[in-house]
């Protein structure tokens, strides 16, 4: 990406002036490696400029510019070499190993700063890892010595549900589409403006459905009823809505799937939050009112307003008249998957405890990103955040200024509502790597 960078003797680039906070960073690092380099210099400037577009402060700048480097681009590998990658999988749909993204709370006027990175060593791809799943544990013991909080025995149980027996792999690698990523685990972490770095593991089943023969929804639901707790609460009650609603598909086959489980990489505690993501052909919104509410399995206050701002944004984002009847029924998405995420937690009710979140594919709005901007910026103002509508476009702009014309630096939005909140939304950008880095 173009910027106006200078490089100190270590042959690190810097700007100088307009980022303080990396060029003192730049002046302290020693790359251990090329490869390590390479990352830095595609990730560092975005990080640094994120984070001072967000009004973090200096001292927390420093803090996580120095712990990003540290961790973070020896867990991307080895740099690509000749446009290929040195193992081949992807977080994004543009390919890249590496996602950005920006949470807005109605209620709060600071916004946070987060990312995902698939972590991989440099035995992925090779006959002691082909597929990649020692990657994220070693990672995650590596960054534990810097985050005292970080506590790994939920993803531990995850990762063992998910892993292809070694005996088993050659045969889920023959196996494997050749057009479906070869991730196998993503770890986020949120960048609170205290200090504070919350880790997320994001586990994904297919490469265990496609050795074992059973469907992701199976695996992954098992994954969560080994979780109920000795006290007497269980996942069951959330599990058991799921599985009622996907039973009104008429085969398994149109059912949405299971993408994803998370967990948070923290002590495990009665009604500790589980995840799990699915991907759905909802077009409409229509459809996406009752995949989002379980056919009406769910309800409740939250329920209610979650859906209420879903409807309001779709017809922002689509062009749509609230007042025209038939647009609830419009397609606006087409072949584009959309995400829902129940978020459950354990409980000793019959009654399942799920928050819902929904996640649009900002691809099918068929928009360059400056125009998603404008539209942003514009949802931003009309919900009292005249201050961030002012900034966003600019922001991104300088953070991602050599693809901002194009399309795909929003991947994603998420929307939800919660009491503490107000409405609750995650906006997903790529670094777009393989276009401008490899």
């Amino acid at each position: 990406m173009a910027s106006a960078t200078t490089s100190n003797s270590n042959g690190v680039s810097h700007v100088a002036k307009d980022l303080p906070n990396l060029h003192q960073v730049n002046q302290e690092i020693r790359p251990k490696s090329e490869d390590q380099a390479f990352w830095w210099g595609a990730l560092g400037e975005p990080m640094a400029k994120l984070l001072q577009a967000n009004s973090y402060s200096d001292e927390v700048q420093l803090k996580y510019l120095r712990w990003f480097y540290n961790h973070i681009p020896s867990a991307l590998g080895p740099r690509p070499i000749n446009g290929k990658p040195y193992y081949g999988s992807w977080i994004t749909h543009d390919l890249s190993p590496f996602e950005w993204s920006l949470n807005w709370k109605e209620k709060s006027s600071k916004q946070t700063v987060r990312f995902t990175v698939e972590p991989m060593t440099l035995k992925a791809g090779t006959a002691e890892d082909p597929i990649n799943q020692l990657g994220a544990k070693e990672f995650l013991e590596g960054v534990q010595k810097d985050l005292p909080s970080l506590e790994l025995t939920r993803f531990n149980q995850f990762l063992e549900a998910m892993n292809v027996p070694n005996d088993d792999v050659d045969d889920a690698i023959a196996k494997h589409p050749p057009h479906f990523p070869r991730s196998r685990i993503w770890i986020a972490f949120d960048l609170e403006h205290s200090g504070n770095l919350l880790a997320k593991a994001y586990h994904l089943p297919h490469w265990r459905a496609i050795q074992s023969g059973k469907s992701a929804n199976i695996i992954v639901s098992d994954a969560i009823r080994a979780c109920n707790g000795e006290d007497g609460s269980t996942y069951d009650a959330g599990l058991d809505a799921i599985k009622s609603y996907l039973s009104t598909y008429s085969s398994d086959e149109e059912a949405p799937q299971m993408g994803l489980l998370s967990n948070d990489c923290t002590p495990d505690k009665p009604g500790m939050r589980l995840k799990a993501y699915f991907r759905s052909s909802v077009d409409s919104l229509a459809k996406v009112k009752e995949m989002y509410s379980l056919g009406g399995r769910l309800q409740g206050d939250n329920i209610t307003a979650s859906i209420n701002g879903i409807s309001e944004l779709w017809y922002h984002l689509f062009g749509l008249d609230s007042s025209d009847p038939k647009s609830e029924n419009k397609v606006c998405v087409g072949d584009d998957k959309c995400i829902f995420v129940y978020e459950m937690r354990s409980t000793k009710d019959s009654k399942p405890d799920i928050d819902v979140k929904f996640h649009i594919p900002m691809w099918a709005l068929a928009r360059t990103d400056e125009q998603i901007s404008d539209l942003m910026a514009a949802w931003f103002e009309s919900h009292g955040h005249a201050k961030l509508a002012s900034r966003y476009k600019a922001d991104l702009k300088n953070t991602f200024q050599d693809s901002f014309t194009e399309r795909g630096t929003h991947t994603y939005l998420s929307i939800t509502h919660t009491e503490k909140t107000g409405l609750y939304m995650t906006l997903y950008l790529s670094p777009k790597l393989p276009e401008f880095y490899y």
